[in-house]
């Protein structure tokens, strides 16, 4: 397959001309000036879609909207935790098996986290003090490939039939009974936490993505589908092969439990800018605000074993279709990777990313929530 001549999309020009002009105005000792105009464009949403856009290779973001930001003093900026382009998955597991806990599916919602979520607040800026703005990204604009209304944005370089998927959608439906639990949530980064938290980290099951998983068992056991979570914090104490680890649990998972069909690895995503402003990404569900969600898809392009990558992608896909039927700005375009991401365990594994690091926890529920709903609504189809 010819490989397309690469091209600067329009919209990057303006931002590299005055990257330009910047880097000319540091050489000519204007260092103070210099300061004061980068400063004034970390609060230009539009130059910062388009810099972040093309930093990423993405068409461009859409619906920006932005709060109005309270003083700022940032002591420590935390770098984005992007998902690694050398992440090697196939590695050995670090953990001893024996040691690895592995969740029942009877669920309990803890009583300090209930607490948790009446109580906080949402915040205009991270506990770290840095500014937080607002994204919708839906990939109706800025080019991003698509059908009825599902937009990818493919990082693999390997192709798909996105009409044949639409047209002829892989089925998986729940188990009988919910004794036999169809589906397995768990989270590789079970630290990520949202905008209330240092770092936008912790090892608290009450304020990271552990709870959000919390919620989204309860949503699908209400509707008598079987869930295993495993609340392990898979990263901690060592961010370091907890990929591997996180296969490690889903195997033993699935010795114990051959009934799985879907695999949910539950994250949270970040956008975080050189300057320290932080970007969190929203919709809107029965006017109140939620955080959109975003499939990351993994493929066999890395080398690694992933014969069934496009049965994946399909049920993604008409998932994706079937959200957006009810909840037209939840999803984010469809991230489809090199990588594999443990998503060769079963034809109905994925990546959920639940907002990003400048969401609030709520904003996490409520999204989750609904996703939960047309999950179970899947699942149900004969």
């Amino acid at each position: 397959m010819k490989r397309k001549k690469a091209w600067i999309p329009m919209w990057c020009i303006p931002c590299l001309m005055m990257a330009g002009g910047l880097l000319a105005a540091d050489r000519l000792g204007g260092g103070g000036t210099l300061e004061q105009w980068m400063q004034q464009l970390a609060g230009n949403s539009g130059f910062v879609q388009a810099a972040l856009s093309s930093e990423i290779g993405a068409p461009g973001w859409e619906s920006v909207s932005e709060h109005a930001p309270q003083a700022v003093g940032v002591s420590e900026i935390v770098a984005a935790q992007a998902l690694p382009e050398n992440m090697t998955d196939g590695e050995s597991c670090d953990t001893d098996a024996s040691a690895v806990r592995v969740s029942e599916s009877l669920f309990a919602l803890p009583d300090n986290v209930q607490k948790a979520v009446e109580t906080a607040q949402a915040p205009t800026q991270t506990a770290d003090g840095a500014p937080v703005k607002q994204l919708t990204i839906t990939g109706q604009k800025g080019g991003y490939p698509g059908q009825d209304g599902v937009y990818l944005s493919n990082d693999s370089g390997l192709s798909y039939d996105l009409g044949d998927m639409l047209a002829s959608p892989l089925k998986i439906t729940k188990n009988a009974s919910a004794e036999q639990p169809t589906v397995m949530i768990l989270h590789t980064h079970a630290s990520e936490a949202y905008v209330d938290q240092h770092g936008g980290r912790s090892e608290d099951p009450a304020h990271n993505v552990v709870y959000i998983g919390d919620v989204l068992t309860q949503v699908l056991q209400e509707q008598g589908i079987g869930v295993v979570h495993c609340r392990e914090i898979i990263d901690a104490p060592s961010y370091n092969k907890s990929y591997s680890r996180a296969m490690d649990i889903i195997e033993q998972q699935q010795k114990k439990t051959p009934s799985l069909k879907v695999i949910i690895d539950l994250h949270r995503d970040s956008m975080i800018t050189s300057s320290g402003m932080e970007y969190k990404v929203v919709s809107e569900i029965d006017g109140q605000t939620c955080a959109q969600l975003m499939f990351v898809m993994g493929t066999n392009a890395g080398g690694k074993k992933h014969p069934n990558w496009k049965s994946n992608l399909n049920f993604a896909v008409n998932l994706q279709k079937n959200i957006l039927s009810a909840y037209p700005t939840l999803m984010r375009p469809i991230n489809l990777r090199k990588q594999r991401f443990n998503e060769q365990a079963t034809t109905g594994s994925m990546i959920l990313e639940c907002g990003t690091s400048g969401n609030t926890i709520q904003e996490a529920e409520v999204a989750i929530r609904a996703f939960g709903k047309k999950l179970a609504e899947q699942l149900t189809q004969e």
